[in-house]
């Protein structure tokens, strides 16, 4: 099967996709707190974690592919969260199809794009060079920690286990070029902000105060753009569904 997934629990269904450089681990906690009360899937996006190459590297490519996949699995109405890149499938999928969608939380998502000189730099011949020294330069396990130390809050505290996940999945097959198809698409990405925010399932917009990839002032942007509610975590990073669980789960089953 070339889409990897964890499908658990009992009860409400919740969808669950992670964002770049990860996989379905950084739910981990979220399932394990929420469990008794729902059932969780959270796949793995292409070329990434245990995934292969099931769909191209964009949200709505991804969203497409997803709509089969979730239908087989028996689930067609749903609440659904996306973390960062993942939130950007969530808002695509949202967009596509509604009627699936019981309740929308994205969290740290780049739905605004990038600025000018990230998305100049993407479309230039430099990127596939820069891709290519990348795919050949060990991802040693120093520098994943160092990555992670920067992208969480400051009071969050991760474990070696957390490192091997996120190792994992740069190991996949094909990652490094997916990884860039993913980080050309953010900078093409257009937010489908009208029908979003004339969908009827509730929106919800989480961020971490301490995030410094993307700003919480995005959230905001996001979160007006949308009509969503709009909370901010406190000394929260960047990866809101490991360095707070509790939070995310309690921000989607809101009612």
């Amino acid at each position: 099967m070339p889409i990897h997934f964890r499908d658990e629990g009992q009860g409400e269904p919740i969808v669950l996709i992670h964002g770049l450089g990860a996989s379905h681990r950084v739910f981990d906690g979220v399932i394990t707190e929420g469990g008794e009360r729902h059932r969780f899937l959270a796949v793995d996006l292409p070329r990434s974690g245990r995934s292969r190459h099931w769909a191209e590297n964009t949200p709505d490519a991804i969203a497409d592919a997803l709509e089969p996949f979730l239908v087989n699995r028996g689930l067609t109405h749903f609440r659904l969260f996306g973390h960062s890149f993942g939130g950007l499938v969530a808002l695509s999928y949202a967009a596509k199809f509604p009627h699936r969608v019981s309740a929308l939380t994205v969290a740290s998502a780049p739905a605004l794009g990038l600025p000018p000189e990230a998305r100049l730099f993407l479309e230039s011949p430099l990127a596939p060079m820069s891709t290519m020294w990348m795919a050949a330069t060990p991802m040693w396990r120093p520098m994943v920690k160092n990555y992670l130390r920067w992208l969480w809050g400051p009071k969050a505290a991760f474990k070696d286990e957390t490192v091997e996940h996120y190792l994992e999945s740069l190991r996949a097959d094909g990652f490094v070029t997916g990884m860039l198809d993913s980080l050309r698409s953010v900078g093409r990405f257009k937010l489908r902000s009208e029908a979003l925010a004339a969908a009827t399932f509730p929106r919800r917009v989480i961020w971490g105060d301490r995030d410094p990839l993307v700003p919480v002032v995005q959230g905001e942007q996001l979160a007006a753009a949308l009509g969503a509610d709009f909370r901010v975590l406190e000394d929260i990073g960047h990866c809101v569904p490991e360095e707070h669980p509790t939070a995310v789960l309690d921000a989607i089953r809101e009612p």
